[in-house]
């Protein structure tokens, strides 16, 4: 196996309201190659990693040097996320491939280790929470590059298919060129990555709104929220995963709580449901019996909380953490 560092001098830093939700957690994004689409026989043979730095960002590469060597990069990697101290991912499409990819393959190497990081899909922000597809038609990562005008910076020349090609001649022959052009085509994918997370983030024209329908972090990256308010219902229900040590447990309303909410240890699932009060169009909830710190937040009205896309998002990240804690 190779390693490959290459820093760049790029801004790296998102948007206010987009750090709000991972304070304290730090980001990398990841980007996998393989030799097919099929991780129950198909193998990683090429992982990037990008993290911040103080003076920009930095790209480290873990390359199979044969068909071989799976093993060997898997576990560079994920020991590359603990002692970096990662405490979320950045991937195009990578809840559906990337992830779980890693994932099955660690099975297969009889690995201990498990990827079980928060995820932020940039794929699955924008597809669910604007109208881009309406806009450009496909959603691949080049297409979008070309909607933003970026696709000519790409230095690659090839495809992920070629690149599957060329890795096998590569793993025969240790052609320092077919090398080249591997590495190129897997840091380009992260580096654009990193550039379409400054340029797309804020593209719905309510971000807020976007990233719950994507679910983001609580408990430093624990569990998955995805919150949804029902107005004709009155109900604000709050759905998600448990991505590490999930319970089960349930929790009902009583004479000091109004919360409903249920845990599954065997799906790694969970749902909470509040109910809320609505006078003409606005929705709040009384924040007392729930025992939110909220009183300092900015829609919040002596002890009452007014409801709208962000303080929704914090409302249902302070419940999750304060259940949680409770059940275990």
């Amino acid at each position: 196996m190779k390693t490959f560092t290459r820093d760049y001098r790029i801004t790296a830093d998102y948007p206010s309201w987009f750090d709000s939700y991972f304070e304290g957690m730090r980001p990398c994004i990841l980007d996998i190659e393989a030799t097919g689409l099929d991780p129950s026989r198909c193998k990683v043979c090429l992982i990037a990693l990008l993290v911040h730095t103080d003076n920009g960002i930095r790209i480290t590469q873990f390359l199979a040097e044969n068909h071989y060597e799976e093993n060997r990069v898997l576990d560079a990697a994920m020991d590359f996320l603990k002692r970096e101290k990662i405490g979320y991912l950045i991937t195009f499409n990578g809840q559906a491939y990337d992830v779980p990819f890693i994932n099955r393959r660690l099975e297969r190497n009889f690995s201990e280790s498990h990827l079980d990081l928060f995820d932020f899909d940039l794929f699955r922000y924008l597809r669910k929470g604007t109208q881009l597809k309406s806009s450009i038609g496909s959603m691949s990562q080049k297409s979008i590059e070309d909607h933003y005008g970026i696709f000519s910076d790409r230095q690659d020349t090839i495809s992920g298919r070629e690149s599957v090609r060329l890795f096998d001649e590569y793993s025969l022959t240790g052609n320092s060129t077919i090398e080249k052009i591997i590495l190129t085509h897997n840091r380009e994918d992260v580096l654009q990555l990193c550039r379409l997370m400054h340029l797309s983030i804020d593209e719905p024209e309510d971000p807020d709104a976007a990233i719950a329908l994507h679910g983001f972090p609580s408990r430093d990256g624990r569990f998955v929220i995805r919150p949804a308010l029902s107005i004709p219902g009155k109900i604000l229900r709050i759905t998600g995963e448990q991505l590490r040590q999930p319970v089960s447990a349930s929790y009902f309303p009583d004479g000091n709580s109004p919360v409903t909410a249920v845990f599954n240890s065997a799906s790694s699932s969970f749902e909470v449901n509040l109910p809320v009060e609505r006078v003409d169009s606005e929705c709040y909830v009384d924040l007392q019996p729930l025992g939110t710190d909220m009183n300092d937040d900015p829609d919040c009205v002596n002890g009452f909380l007014i409801l709208n896309s962000a303080s929704v998002n914090r409302l249902s990240r302070e419940l999750i953490a304060n259940i949680s804690k409770k059940i275990g």
